[in-house]
């Protein structure tokens, strides 16, 4: 009834050059979406190391023309431009301040140096939050100080549901306008996905998101992403959940573990999912399963299966085909980067552009998540910590 999720096939490892084939396929998904005359300002909040940060990607992606109508204008990096500076990680960043800040960006210690934005076109002014979970509720309103039209809110976007209402009533007093960075609301894989599953009624489908750290790495991520892997890793599922499948932590009527699928570990004094597999159902009778595994091969996939005979209707990877050899074919030239920043390049760059165009015509993003569903799926992953802790310690 309940096949266990396949094993995705994307390279444990992916890297990308920033001049290659994946790029190639960046760029023409970009073009395509591209209709709005005038240029976006993205600053970057939150930038981290190169091959490390996610903010860091965002800027190389912008920096290198792979989001047309957009442009990078500048970049907030608290730590390395400031308590951090004198570390070697530190001096390693002033070499992208040295890169970057010759070809144009601005770079600021803090959003609220007074200078945000000052080098920016007549164009929406759009920031662009990845900075660490806790840090960004102080971020955002910092950066809407600061005269940011529009922010881009990576996730979960802020620790409790709480503060994720208060930003959202900030903005709103503000005029400012929010839309949150997850990325796979705007991907082939999950789209085709519903529509095979709407021509199944009460089919099955299953999200499945799996990372590429190592075993010995895990102390390090759960202490990176301290919010847990329900508000970090699996909230991009819980997100698709709560706004294609109606999931609330106020409807859910079932929370099935499957056992296989699910390992809690403390570490470090430190206690988190390294992996999770649940099936949700809500008071409609609709159901979505969510696996998420930190040790798996980094990829993400859909699966659609007709429960009146167990055929599979539909299976895809977010990176497979032409995409895949495109990624496998530049994935020597930066082995130590994160594999999820370039097994994810498309979407970041979709994303970035989408969200441009629309902050330049004044119009609203089709299916790009808003706050309120951010909202939403905190509410969810902060109903499910705690249960399925307890349900998976008996």
């Amino acid at each position: 009834r309940h096949p266990p999720p396949r094993r995705i096939s994307a390279p444990t490892r992916l890297a990308t050059s920033s001049r290659g084939t994946t790029g190639a396929i960046m760029g023409e998904i970009a073009s395509k979406l591209c209709g709005a005359r005038g240029e976006a300002n993205y600053a970057i909040v939150g930038c981290g190391l190169p091959g490390r940060g996610m903010g860091w990607y965002h800027g190389l992606q912008l920096l290198e023309g792979k989001v047309p109508g957009a442009r990078l204008s500048d970049i907030v990096e608290p730590w390395f431009l400031g308590g951090g500076k004198d570390s070697p990680p530190g001096q390693e960043f002033q070499k992208v301040v040295a890169d970057w800040g010759a070809k144009g960006v601005a770079f600021h210690a803090s959003v609220d140096s007074g200078d945000l934005f000052k080098g920016a076109t007549e164009g929406p002014k759009i920031a662009l939050i990845a900075g660490r979970t806790p840090d960004n509720p102080k971020f955002f309103r910092q950066a809407i100080a600061a005269g940011a039209t529009h922010i881009l809110l990576e996730k979960p976007g802020a620790p409790t549901v709480e503060e994720l209402g208060r930003m959202k009533d900030d903005a709103a007093a503000k005029g400012a306008t929010i839309w949150m960075g997850f990325n796979k609301n705007v991907t082939k894989y999950v789209t085709k996905g519903r529509e095979a599953l709407a021509k199944v009624p009460g089919g099955d489908f299953t999200l499945v998101h799996h990372n590429a750290y190592k075993a010995d790495e895990l102390a390090e991520c759960f202490e990176r992403n301290a919010e847990g892997m329900l508000k970090n890793m699996a909230i991009h599922e819980l997100a698709l959940a709560c706004q294609f499948w109606g999931m609330r932590a106020s409807n859910i009527t079932d929370v099935e573990p499957h056992p296989e699928g699910c390992e809690v570990l403390t570490l470090d004094g430190r206690t988190d999912f390294a992996k999770i597999d649940i099936t949700l159902v809500n008071d409609e009778g609709t159901k979505v399963r969510v696996s998420a595994d930190r040790c798996s091969g980094d990829g993400c996939c859909a699966v659609v299966t007709d429960t009146s005979n167990g055929v599979v209707l539909y299976e895809a990877e977010m990176v497979e085909g032409e995409r895949a050899k495109a990624v496998a074919a530049d994935a020597a030239a930066h082995p130590d980067w994160f594999s999820y920043l370039y097994t994810q390049a498309v979407e970041y760059a979709k994303l970035k552009q989408v969200c441009a165009a629309h902050a330049i015509a004044g119009t609203t993003p089709p299916g790009v998540s808003t706050i309120e569903i951010a909202i939403e799926a905190l509410k969810l992953a902060e109903y499910l910590t705690p249960l399925l802790k307890k349900k998976l310690a008996k």
